[in-house]
Formats: C-alpha cells, structure tokens, sequence
C-alpha cells in the first residue's frame, strides 16, 4: 500500500476538544480513525518497522480462549495454527517488500494481519510495478507449498491429508495420522503450515476486494487501458461488491461462517476507506495548488492570513472552511456535502483556475 493510506488523521484543529486523547491513541494504534493503522510495533528489521493490528491480536487471544477445558480442540491443535499464521503472513509481507525496493520503491513498515498483512509501500508509479509488488506475497506463499504438501502427502500415505476446509481448519486435525497410524504433534505443524499457507493463496489470488493482494493485481491490470483513479474506483466498487457477497455467504451459507463474515465486514471497510480517500484526493487536485496531500493545499494558493483570493485580491473563500469542506469528503465521502458546501467548493475551484 502507498504511504498516503498509512497517513495520520489526527491533525486537528486547535479548538479540537479532543486533540491530546485523540493523539495519545495516535501514538499507540497509529491513525485511530483508520482501521488499517490499529496496531502495535513488535520488532524492525533492515530498516522495516514490523507492527501487529488489533485484529490478528484479537484472533490469537480468541483462539487461545476456545483451547480451554470444555472446548473441542486443545492447545496441541490450535498453537500450531497459530505459529503458522504469524510466520507464514510475515514472510508473505517481506516478499512484498523486497519486491518494492527491488524495483526501486520504498518499503519501512509491515501491519501483520489474519490474511497477509499491510505492508506500507511507495511503488514506482507504473501498472507493472504495482502488479509485480502485489503478487510478490503470494508468489512466496506459492513457493512454500511444496515444502509443507510434500512432507504431509509422504508421511500420512495419503491425498486426503491434504483436504481440509478454510472455513475450519481444526475441524478434521485430530483425524491426522502417520501412515503407521500413529498421531504425532510436529504432524499438526506441518498440517497448520499447509493448510495456512494455502488459505493465504486462496484469500489473496481469489478474492478481489481490498486489503487482498488480488485487488492490487486488478487495479494494476485495469490500469494498462485506464487512468489510475478510473482503475482504482472500478477495483474499490468490484469490493465493496465481493464484500457484500461474502457477507451473505458467511451469514446464509456455511454453518460456520463467521470467519467469512468478519472478512467480509473488514475489506467492506477498507474499500470505504479507499474510496472516501480516493475522492478526497480527487477533489483536491480538481483545485489547481489544492493538492490535497498533507498539508500542500493549506500552503499552496491562499494569501492574506488563509483565505483564498482571486485576480482582483477579492475574499472567495476562507482557507478554514475549505479545509473542513476537504476533510469532510476523507472522512465521510463526498456524498456527505451539503448543496452549500458544494458550492463553496466550486468557487474555490473557479477562483483557482483564475489565479493560474
């Protein structure tokens, strides 16, 4: 992912009652009011900070909650899993990048997450350079599958050891034996790593909905016969639809879908948040030195304390207001702008154009 989606949300206004609690949760989750950024540092490593999100904090700790007395599985099935999940999604973001500064790019910060993390990548900006930085994560998880199939098929002596259901992956663990009919707990590891392995391929190649790796591929597919932005809101609405159809299926379908369902709710997220911040910045380069990054539009065209004047040195537009018209449509999309702020933002266009 570019930088811009990992930038911080939390430059508020002075009179922002709530600015300091705002900028302590900061400082600990990074952008509190962006999903994507809600996570902790662990390690770094050649200069790539390593962070784990909440989500994958509450899916261990939940995992570890069902290996108490009374539940079906123990602790022998589920830490395996577990030790899969972080190792097999940590080696699919360094593959990321790796890729990235390969190729030029600039890659510092890994998000590890339940379905292949977020890795916080600048990408040349060409469609083959985001392609090739996508499928870099999987292409490592593809690469590994010999190594886990391989052993599992030759030790059990048998195909179906290497069947299992993504929806639930202990479901038939304790069926697993060696071909002796002896059950060892270094077969569960090989079996996690497996079957782990192969649900970060599935998730990431099939399913075409942000944060997945298969949207990015799309996107940069499309990008060949259309513009970046074009390419990108097609790929977000292909989202949001592929979000709404998991959640269906999670809620109707599978008898235990809610693995599917909480996908489904986290990529429908992201895909908004995708889509408010590609309309944002869509909005501020529409304003000829309004680029809408950072801080650059707030430096870029005003004059006379932050009021955006015209030709004839005329007030169009207070700078204030068109910052809060601005940061309405990150936050809320730009359905949410009233006829007024609407026409606010059209004189500011026009007054701009007039100045150039």
């Amino acid at each position: 992912m570019s930088d811009r989606d990992w930038k911080s949300s939390y430059d508020s206004e002075d009179g922002d009652r709530l600015a300091k609690p705002k900028a302590i949760l900061a400082r600990i989750f990074g952008d509190g009011e962006n999903p994507l950024a809600w996570g902790f540092t662990i390690f770094s490593i050649k200069g790539i900070r390593v962070r784990i999100h909440l989500l994958f904090i509450v899916y261990l700790l939940s995992e570890l909650i069902f290996t108490l007395p009374g539940n079906q599985e123990g602790f022998v099935f589920v830490w395996p899993r577990l030790l899969a999940m972080l190792t097999l999604v940590l080696a699919h973001e360094f593959g990321h990048c790796i890729m990235c500064r390969r190729i030029g790019g600039q890659a510092n910060e890994i998000m590890l997450w339940p379905l292949g993390g977020l890795a916080m990548c600048t990408v040349p900006e060409d469609w083959k350079s985001e392609f090739k930085v996508a499928f870099a994560g999987p292409m490592v998880n593809l690469l590994l599958i010999p190594f886990f199939a391989l052993p599992l098929y030759l030790l059990t002596g048998t195909a179906s050891s290497l069947a299992f259901n993504p929806m639930t992956l202990g479901a038939s663990s304790s069926e697993l034996v060696l071909a002796s009919g002896q059950a060892t707990w270094w077969l569960e590891v090989i079996r996690a790593f497996y079957s782990i392995n192969m649900v970060l391929i599935v998730f990431n190649l099939c399913v075409p909905m942000y944060p997945m790796d298969s949207a990015r591929m799309l996107q940069a597919i499309l990008w060949r016969k259309r513009s970046q932005s074009k390419s990108m809101f097609l790929t977000i609405n292909i989202g949001l639809g592929v979000a709404t159809v998991l959640g269906l299926l999670g809620m109707f379908v599978f008898d235990d879908g809610k693995f599917l369902l909480a996908i489904a709710i986290f990529g429908g997220i992201v895909c908004s948040i995708e889509k408010r911040r590609l309309e944002f910045l869509q909005y501020g380069q529409m304003i000829p030195g309004l680029s809408g990054e950072g801080e650059a539009w707030k430096a870029g065209s005003t004059e006379n304390n932050g009021t955006l004047v015209d030709e004839d040195d005329e007030e169009i537009v207070p700078q204030a207001e068109l910052d809060r018209i601005l940061s309405k449509i990150s936050d809320t999309g730009i359905e949410s702008l009233s006829r007024k702020d609407r026409r606010t933002l059209k004189r500011a266009t026009e007054s701009s154009r007039k100045s150039e």
